[in-house]
């Protein structure tokens, strides 16, 4: 019995020998295009938004989101310091194509190791304004918020993931730039220095993308996201909006540096609220 098996055992080994090269072939190709498009992504926001000068020439590195989540977090650094990240995913369009999820600038990333639980079951979840670190060595398993390092009660549990419900052609993708900018905000401001959205919370007011854009830098907007089945209200002020080859939507708010999201996601999770001094008399829409 046992020289029967010699010459499968010899065949398998062979065609490891063959497939293996084309393995490493294929995944060094893969991530040749990865890095190629972050450094892409990184230049062009560096170029187009000067809150954004420090990405210059930094260095960059990579670290998987969770398992199986085909997610991927990009610190960036200036120097040794951290002065953003980018959050990549992979389309379900294949071939290599990545989509942009998230993107910030500062010293406080998503994820940040120094905000990192100590346990060793701590999984990082990624989703936009809910992403967190899910505990489940203890018996009752619980939430720490992936930007600050909060610690949500036990009971709090996480709402199904929405991110991953855009639909492609919401995201900027390989190769595309970003054209347009505005700033709302230029400074981090808090959402309880100006309260009036507070008296909004309860009415179904929708701001469309334009009329995000005709706001100046003389009123405020303000975001409201309920998150983890609406335990949790998190404000936060509209600072700049991102346009994409004039057609992808991304906003940036205030959240110890500026965080941007697709205009669709946050459109879809949270409520913007705009002071009625806010309007721009004239601009250009996108």
């Amino acid at each position: 019995m046992t020289r029967r098996f010699v010459p499968i055992l010899g065949l398998f080994l062979a065609l490891l020998l063959l497939v293996s090269p084309a393995n490493a072939e294929g995944e060094n190709n893969w991530t040749k295009q990865f890095q190629t498009q972050i450094h892409s992504w990184i230049d062009t926001i560096a170029l187009r938004d000067p809150q954004f000068k420090q990405w210059q020439n930094a260095k960059t590195d990579v670290q998987t989101l969770g398992s199986n989540q085909h997610q991927w977090l990009v610190s960036i650094t200036q120097s040794g310091k951290q002065v953003g990240y980018l959050v990549v995913g992979e389309s379900p369009l294949g071939a290599a194509k990545f989509v942009l999820l998230e993107y910030g600038v500062g010293e406080y990333i998503l994820f940040d190791d120094a905000f990192a639980p100590r346990e060793i079951a701590a999984e990082p979840v990624y989703d936009g304004f809910a992403s967190h670190w899910l505990l489940t060595q203890s018996q009752s398993s619980h939430m720490v918020n992936a930007k600050t390092g909060e610690s949500y009660p036990s009971e709090f549990t996480a709402s199904e993931p929405v991110i991953g419900t855009l639909s492609p052609d919401e995201l900027v993708h390989n190769g595309e730039k970003l054209t347009q900018t505005r700033v709302l905000k230029q400074n981090e401001a808090n959402p309880f220095d100006q309260i009036s959205w507070v008296h909004d919370l309860y009415e179904k007011t929708d701001v469309t993308w334009s009329q995000l854009w005709q706001q100046n830098d003389s009123g405020s907007v303000t975001l409201t996201v309920p998150m983890h089945h609406s335990q949790v209200l998190a404000p936060f002020v509209v600072g700049s909006l991102h346009l994409w080859n004039d057609q992808y939507a991304y906003v940036g708010v205030w959240d110890e540096g500026l965080r941007f999201v697709p205009y669709s996601y946050a459109h879809k999770v949270g409520q913007f609220h705009v002071s009625k001094l806010g309007y721009a008399k004239a601009s250009a829409l996108p």
